[in-house]
């Protein structure tokens, strides 16, 4: 993937939206759903909707980037397979906008595509009565970012579920090592679906009481272990929405 960029998933100034409830708990938030949007096989878009439950209206950019995960970290780069419409909105105080996730090319080969959606809010000088128009120094107040996955035909959440057949599984293995920054336990998914990580704990140490993270197909994720965890332990975790288990190591 060319023109790969880091991008940091924390909000500039407060946080990640995790949820609607979660957001509407901020000031100033806004409210998405669905918190998990897909593209089925047969489908050449999905909807998002953007809701405002603030007294002031808020302008919004929404860009869709494409996800891969080199060396166990993630990254996103540009792409236009996938746009949002509009990109940009703006929402009055109790309104609503919906956007579309429109995917410009055909169904993938492959069972399962993963991008991010970015949407940020950006500040706008208001100071002029009737008038709004972007702050001259330009710095987001809010992000939230959310996963989109495209499907091929057949194998997306609804197609699987119409056909009452077995849903694609993520492959997982993990192991521990350690770098310069430390020590980390690294998951690897050589399945066709991703691996959405929650509940992880490693030899009795809780990493995650919500979400860990995600594993890409055929990729692999890093998260840090506390200071001075050795590579010998038990990796508990639930993998899309399953109790947690222990995962099984990954063969040397």
């Amino acid at each position: 993937m060319s023109r790969i960029v880091t991008v940091l998933l924390l909000v500039v100034a407060i946080g990640i939206l995790l949820s609607p409830a979660r957001a509407a708990e901020a000031p100033g938030s806004i409210l998405i759903w669905p918190v998990n949007p897909v593209i089925e096989g047969e489908d050449r878009a999905a909807a998002l909707w953007l809701e405002n439950p603030g007294k002031t209206p808020v302008t919004l950019q929404v860009a869709i980037y494409g996800w891969a995960q080199p060396d166990g970290k993630n990254a996103y780069a540009p792409q236009q397979d996938v746009v949002a419409s509009p990109p940009i909105v703006t929402i009055e105080p109790g309104s609503r906008q919906l956007i579309r996730l429109t995917r410009t090319i055909a169904a993938p080969t492959e069972t399962e595509r993963p991008y991010r959606i970015v949407v940020d809010e950006i500040p706008v000088d208001r100071s002029e009565e009737g008038q709004s128009k972007p702050a001259a120094a330009i710095s987001f107040r809010m992000r939230y970012s959310l996963p989109l996955f495209a499907y091929s035909r057949g194998s997306g959440p609804a197609a699987i579920a119409k056909a009452k057949a077995p849903a694609p599984a993520p492959s997982l293995g993990w192991r521990a090592g350690s770098s310069a920054e430390g020590p980390y336990i690294e998951v690897r998914n050589t399945g066709p679906v991703h691996a959405r990580l929650t509940q992880a704990s490693f030899a009795g140490q809780s990493l995650s009481e919500g979400l860990l993270g995600y594993v890409l197909p055929g990729s692999s994720a890093r998260w840090p272990l506390p200071a001075g965890t050795g590579a010998n332990g038990e990796f508990t975790v639930s993998v899309n929405g399953a109790p947690a288990t222990p995962l099984a190591r990954a063969a040397e």
